[in-house]
C-alpha cells in the first residue's frame, strides 16, 4: 500500500465534497440538527401546559385554588372561559389542553365541612400531555385541600377530618380511554403523506443527471409551465394514497374518523401542494439525486417526526423552536389530521392551518418558477 496514493485519493474526494456546497452544508449541519431534535425528543419533562379556568364560584377560596394551580411552571393559565360552550371551542382549536371547572358553592361547601366537586376536562388527543395535566392538577388539588382548606377550617373552628375535601371528577374528551394509537396514527398519516414529496424532489435533479434537461430547455415551454407540469402528476399520485391511508387507520388500527372525509381530502390536496412545491424548490438547487433525497428526508421525515408534535409536545418547545416547527407543512397537517380524525373538527376550526399550507405552497411554487433557469 502506497500512502502517497491514498492521500491523493483523500485530497480528490475532499475537493469533491467541499466544492459541492450543498453536499458540504448537509454533511456539516446534519449531525447538529440531529442532535438538537433528538435531544428534544428524548426530553420527557413536559412543562408549561396551557389550561383554562371556568370559575363559577368567584370566591376568595376559588381564587386561592387557582393560584395554587399556577404556582409552578407545569401548568400555564391560558384562558378564562365564561360558559361551558366556550370550553368546547377552546378544545377544538387546541388553545388549551385542560379546563378546570369550579362550580358555584365551592367555598360554601368546603367551609361548611362538606366535599366540594371540581370537574377537570382534558383534551385526550395527545395522551402524554393529557396525562401530565391530570397528574399536576390532581397533585395541586390535593396539596390545596390538605394545606389551605385545613387552615381555613381551623380558623373557623370547624373539624377538618374529611378524607377528600375536594372531589376531583376527571373527563377526557375526544379520546376517553387515552389510547396512544388514537393520537399516534392520525399524526403518522400526516407524516407518511409527505413521502411522495421525496420522489418529487428528484424531478429536476434526475433530468439534470440524465441529460434530458437539455431537451426541455430547448423547447418553448415556459418556466412556470414546466414547474406546473412537474407538480401535477406527483400531486395526483400522492392524492391516490390519501383514502388508502384513512382506510388503514380506521379498519386496521381501529382509529375513529369523526370528521368529514371530503374536508380531509381537500386539505390533504393543499398539503400535497405545499410539500411538492418545497420538493421542487429543493430540486432546483440539488446537483444530484443523492443530495435531493437527503435534503428532502431532512425537511419532511426528520422534521415530521421531531417537530410536528408527534414525539415532542409543543409545551416542551421554546418560542424559537415553535416558530421553526410551524414553518414546516407537516406540523400544520398533523394538527389537521388529528383534528378531523379525533375531534371531528370542521373547516372553521382548521382554516388557519389550511391558509398556512396555501401560503407555504404559493411562496415555494413562486420561488421555484423564479429561481429555475432555462439554461445549463
Amino acid at each position: 500500500m502506497k500512502w502517497r496514493r491514498v492521500l491523493a485519493i483523500v485530497r480528490k474526494e475532499w475537493w469533491h465534497i467541499t466544492r459541492d456546497k450543498t453536499s458540504f452544508i448537509l454533511l456539516l449541519l446534519s449531525p447538529v440538527l440531529a442532535l438538537v431534535t433528538m435531544a428534544y425528543a428524548f426530553s420527557v419533562d413536559i412543562t408549561d401546559v396551557g389550561i383554562g379556568i371556568l370559575d363559577q364560584d368567584l370566591s376568595p377560596l376559588s381564587r386561592q385554588y387557582i393560584s395554587q394551580l399556577a404556582s409552578t411552571d407545569a401548568l400555564r393559565l391560558e384562558a378564562w372561559p365564561q360558559y361551558l360552550a366556550d370550553v368546547e371551542l377552546l378544545m377544538m382549536r387546541g388553545q388549551v389542553k385542560a379546563v378546570v371547572v369550579i362550580p358555584r358553592g365551592f367555598e360554601e361547601a368546603m367551609l361548611g365541612g362538606d366535599t366540594a366537586g371540581v370537574q377537570v376536562v382534558v383534551d385526550g388527543t395527545d395522551p402524554n400531555t393529557a396525562g401530565h395535566a391530570i397528574r399536576h392538577i390532581s397533585g395541586h388539588t390535593e396539596h390545596f385541600a390538605r394545606e389551605r382548606v385545613a387552615q381555613q377550617l381551623e380558623r373557623a373552628g370547624l373539624p377538618s377530618n374529611l378524607e377528600e375535601p375536594i372531589d376531583l371528577r376527571l373527563r377526557a374528551w375526544f379520546n376517553p380511554s387515552l389510547r396512544y394509537t388514537v393520537s399516534m396514527i392520525p399524526a403518522l398519516v400526516g407524516i407518511v403523506l409527505s413521502v411522495p414529496a421525496m420522489a418529487a424532489s428528484l424531478a429536476l435533479a434526475r433530468e439534470r443527471e440524465w441529460g434530458t434537461l437539455e431537451g426541455l430547455i430547448a423547447t418553448p415551454i415556459g418556466r412556470g409551465e414546466l414547474i406546473i407540469g412537474k407538480l401535477i402528476p406527483y400531486m395526483m399520485a400522492g392524492f391516490l394514497s390519501v383514502p388508502l391511508c384513512v382506510a388503514v387507520a380506521v379498519f386496521a388500527f381501529d382509529v375513529p374518523f369523526k370528521g368529514s372525509l371530503p374536508l380531509f381530502l381537500f386539505l390533504s390536496l393543499i398539503f400535497l401542494f405545499a410539500t411538492m412545491s418545497i420538493a421542487l424548490f429543493l430540486s432546483v438547487f440539488a446537483g444530484s439525486q443523492q443530495v435531493a433525497i437527503l435534503g428532502s428526508m431532512m425537511i419532511f421525515l426528520f422534521s415530521g417526526f421531531f417537530m410536528s408534535g408527534l414525539l415532542i409536545p409543543f409545551s416542551l418547545m421554546g418560542p424559537i423552536l415553535k416558530l421553526e416547527a410551524f414553518m414546516f407543512p407537516t406540523t400544520h397537517f398533523v394538527i389537521i389530521s388529528r383534528g378531523i380524525f379525533v375531534k371531528g373538527a370542521d373547516l372553521a376550526a382548521l382554516k388557519g392551518f389550511a391558509i398556512a399550507l396555501l401560503a407555504v405552497g404559493g411562496i415555494f411554487f413562486s420561488l421555484t418558477a423564479l429561481m429555475f433557469k432555462k439554461k445549463l
